[in-house]
């Protein structure tokens, strides 16, 4: 048991993620590692080192509050009754509570997990796929039977859908009725996977996680492929769940605690700063208000692709974007610089410009789709701006949500148009002096490049 604590305490407690959470801005802090997801924020670190003078503690704990404090974040610590330098009594002193029971933490190797488990008779066990038209029923449950060590609600915020590269979600059901549910996740590039919630002590799920987490070696995004996953990790309050998981295999190696603490004032934000959109009614509705409002017309061979609206102005691009390949013609290797400046241009007009809590969406064909609050993105220690407005291969649009104002990126023009008087007023002579001169004004063609609706158009 003290080589599977070890293992856990090196490669989970330590993990740094490869790709941070969507909307979320991850810090190191010495030993700490802390996230920010606009809402809250998590402390988590390896044990802290025996001996360590208590003062460095509780300064430890007040870097993180104040922190927290500055963006106004409530803040998640947990705690571990193995660690030799125990955190309750410096986090309780400092202000934090306890949230929660306190649960036991559970290792097993995968080859000691009870390799057969057969669901009781008249239910099935199966994988949440694409097809699965019952997620209401699912966040339900998942809610209902709840709290969870990472909920179905957590981990929507984080990867935007159920079904990311390092999920399992297996369901049990009786017939066509929905009785109980499991998610897994592999931890990163490490050996472990973890069950991160069961709506019950449903362990007839693990044989098909276990066979799964054999088979998850590349689930990251990291550069090279992860280690064999040997180890599942759990975690369980005292009840049947906790007395299930140690009949199949699992191992009490700790238990866990969970502190939490908030900054006075003011009230922290209801929403992260940028959510992904993937299967979402509010970005399928805007995808066709916008075909609907500018008549889009996606064609490789078709320009312009929308008919551009008053107060529209259309640059050619390029020259600037990292585009390479051009009906089949060779181009040369792009400027970065100028890429990056008109990217900061487009975003400096946008972020001045929308109204006081006004979100902006950004939207492409084949590209996942985002909803964003432009004044908390893009900044120092912010969220990285999601979305661009120019790209290779796909229409990007960034857009206001009643589509007064907003960009569109014609990939095979290579042309970039910018619609609203507002956005023009503040971008469009600093475009104008990147870019150079204009292609069309309100959708007229100015005289000054000559553009074309189809290749067989005829020179002038």
């Amino acid at each position: 048991m003290g080589a599977l604590l070890a293992a856990y305490d090196e490669q989970v407690r330590g993990h740094v993620s490869e790709r941070a959470p969507v909307g979320a801005v991850v810090e190191r802090d010495g030993p700490v590692i802390r996230a920010h997801y606009g809402t809250h924020g998590t402390v988590r670190h390896s044990p802290l080192v025996g001996g360590t003078d208590p003062t460095e503690v509780t300064g430890l704990i007040r870097r993180q509050q104040e922190a927290f404090a500055t963006r106004c974040e409530p803040a998640e610590w947990r705690a571990y009754s193995h660690d030799p330098i125990p955190m309750d009594e410096p986090l309780r002193n400092a202000g934090f509570t306890t949230v929660g029971p306190e649960r036991t933490l559970l290792i097993a190797e995968l080859d000691d997990i009870a390799g057969s488990i057969e669901p009781a008779r008249g239910l099935r066990v199966r994988r949440l796929g694409y097809r699965y038209h019952r997620l209401r029923e699912l966040d339900r449950l998942a809610e209902a039977r709840g709290p969870h060590p990472r909920g179905l609600a957590d981990i929507r915020e984080d990867h935007g859908n159920l079904l990311n590269w390092a999920l399992n979600v297996q369901l049990l059901e009786a017939e066509t009725r929905l009785v109980g549910a499991g998610w897994a996740e592999a931890v990163g590039a490490t050996e472990f996977a973890a069950v991160r919630g069961m709506t019950g002590p449903h362990v007839e799920f693990l044989p098909h996680w276990v066979q799964w987490a054999r088979n998850s070696r590349g689930l990251h995004s990291g550069t090279g492929p992860a280690p064999e996953r040997r180890y599942f990790t759990a975690e369980a309050p005292t009840g049947p769940l906790l007395d299930a998981l140690l009949a199949v295999g699992f191992r009490a190696v700790s238990t866990v605690l969970d502190y939490t603490w908030t900054p006075a004032s003011p009230p922290p934000a209801i929403t992260r700063p940028v959510s992904m959109l993937f299967d979402d009614r509010d970005h399928d509705s805007l995808c066709d208000a916008f075909k609907a409002r500018f008549a889009f017309k996606p064609s490789t061979t078709y320009y312009p692709a929308i008919e551009e609206p008053p107060h529209s102005v259309t640059w050619h691009v390029g020259d600037v974007t990292d585009t390479r390949h051009t009906y089949g013609l060779r181009r040369d290797l792009p400027d970065d610089h100028r890429v990056a400046r008109l990217q900061d241009i487009v975003e400096r007009g946008l972020r001045a410009r929308v109204r006081p809590g006004e979100q902006l969406y950004s939207i492409s064909w084949w590209h996942q789709g985002y909803r964003f609050d432009p004044v908390r993105v893009g900044g120092t220690g912010q969220p990285t701006w999601p979305g661009a407005a120019c790209g290779e291969g796909d229409y990007y649009k960034l857009l206001t949500r009643d589509l007064r104002m907003g960009t569109f990126w014609h990939p095979w023009e290579e042309s970039l148009c910018v619609f609203g008087a507002d956005l023009l007023a503040e971008v469009e002579d600093d475009l104008t002096a990147l870019l150079g001169t204009v292609m069309r004004r309100d959708g007229r063609n100015v005289g000054n490049v000559w553009t074309y609706e189809s290749p067989t158009s005829p020179e002038p």
